[in-house]
């Protein structure tokens, strides 16, 4: 019964780190690859918007955004298969297109 018992406390505390150790990896590789952890300040159309972050939900509540069709005309990767770039403020930010998860940040040219 201990063993049983350590085992499931170990299996949890495994659970439990796993997606701060996913989010570390993902700020890494955006660190490596020139994208951003999170939006910039504000801009022209909106002086003090919210600051995204990588792994939060796009949310119309924090202003209006723009979906970015001709991501090779902003200079953007293609997105993958459910997911598309969006524009916010002076950022792109590209999201899964069931619920809008952020999963990567690049700022806009100026």
């Amino acid at each position: 019964m201990k063993v049983l018992i350590a085992a499931l406390a170990v299996s949890v505390l495994a659970i439990a780190h796993a997606p701060a150790q996913i989010q570390l990896r993902i700020v890494a590789d955006s660190a490596q690859s020139g994208t951003r952890s999170e939006t910039t300040g504000g801009d022209v159309r909106n002086p003090e918007p919210h600051i995204y972050r990588l792994g939060e939900h796009l949310s119309e509540a924090y202003g209006s955004y723009e979906l970015i069709d001709d991501w090779q005309r902003a200079r953007l990767t293609a997105p993958p298969g459910g997911h598309h770039w969006v524009r916010y403020g002076e950022n792109y930010l590209l999201v899964t297109a069931t619920d809008g998860l952020i999963t990567r940040i690049v700022r806009a040219p100026a």
